[in-house]
């Protein structure tokens, strides 16, 4: 039997099929899920490398272990579809968003040039389009607008003044940290050592050396914004420019609540986006296949540069406040 779609079924039971290689299914660890259970929470796919995903995350254990499965069955032998409009896709192959297929042949190449092992490059190249086709569910499922998210806090902030947002932001620092304030060209000359400042300092000066920060710690005696000179404290800043406030929530709650990255604060930026605080990945691996899913949403992925400059709270911004809307205790 070299019907991925029949294996799949084999292995999971009924499926409920949205495309050729893609449907709903029961997870296959369910019964630890801790949240109710509902019909599209689960997804697999059958393309480039076969994949289990379920929103829910206390079950990753058991997806895990099936997804292995799952993998081994599928690619044991060689199979194809005709897909609509007579393409054919063949394992190893990976459908993108818009019908189009990526070739097998073209991931190793895929591989080189970014630095990983054909293997990886796959799981990649199938975690974009898997991340395509989650998208209505996520923004569904994880729905979080921007009303929700101030009244939602557990710590009220929203309406402290400017002084207490910035000193409240900077609690979120471990003490020895040099943290980097100013404007976007407040760096690269010696001169620009004044916006490099221990958080100590920074609690008696305020934020008024400029309206932006950075997601990470600088080395001391830094005055160049630039990952080179971070000190591995970080943390990573999720935005976007294509979302609105009432949209991006989404990917904050996902982030935190499926993918277990702690939230720490959300800030508003006094323009059209938020910014969400998260403790960074813990290695590059699991950094890579965030990169790629948020990419998808619709997130910037400049601020995977952790010496991009992000907004600060308690500085004003054409008459607004930057401020801390959602904090966690």
């Amino acid at each position: 039997m070299n019907d991925p779609c029949q294996i799949a079924a084999s292995l999971l039971g009924d499926i409920d099929w949205q495309t050729e290689i893609s449907g709903f299914c029961r997870c296959p660890g369910e019964a630890l899920h801790t949240h109710k259970t509902g019909k599209k929470d689960c997804r697999v796919s059958v393309d480039g490398a076969p994949t289990i995903y379920c929103f829910h995350s206390s079950c990753a254990p058991a997806v895990t272990v099936a997804n292995h499965k799952l993998r081994c069955a599928i690619g044991q032998n060689p199979w194809e579809l005709k897909l609509p409009g007579g393409m054919i896709l063949r394992n190893g192959d990976v459908l993108q968003a818009g019908g189009t297929v990526l070739p097998r042949e073209i991931v190793p190449a895929r591989a080189r040039a970014e630095g990983r092992d054909a293997g990886e490059q796959l799981a990649l190249e199938t975690l974009r389009a898997v991340a395509e086709r989650f998208k209505p569910e996520l923004f569904e499922t994880f729905r979080w607008p921007f009303a929700q998210i101030i009244s939602d806090s557990p710590l009220l902030v929203a309406e402290r003044d400017a002084e207490d947002q910035f000193r409240t932001w900077l609690r979120l620092w471990p003490a020895h940290c040099h943290v980097w304030i100013g404007d976007v060209f407040s760096s690269g000359k010696p001169e620009h050592r004044t916006h490099f400042r221990p958080v100590a300092e920074w609690y008696r000066i305020g934020p008024a050396m400029g309206n932006f920060t950075c997601g990470a710690a600088f080395k001391p005696g830094s005055y160049q914004r630039s990952n080179a000179n971070c000190d591995g404290t970080r943390f990573l800043v999720v935005e976007s420019d294509t979302l609105a406030k009432d949209e991006v929530g989404a990917i904050f709650a996902y982030l935190n609540r499926r993918l277990r990255f702690n939230l720490h604060a959300i800030i508003d930026t006094a323009g059209k986006s938020l910014h969400g605080w998260f403790d960074a990945p813990r290695n590059a691996r699991i950094e890579a296949q965030l990169k790629a899913v948020l990419t998808v949403f619709g997130c910037d992925p400049k601020l995977f540069t952790y010496s991009q400059p992000v907004r600060v709270p308690g500085a004003w911004r054409d008459g607004k406040l930057q401020r801390i809307v959602w904090l966690r205790s």
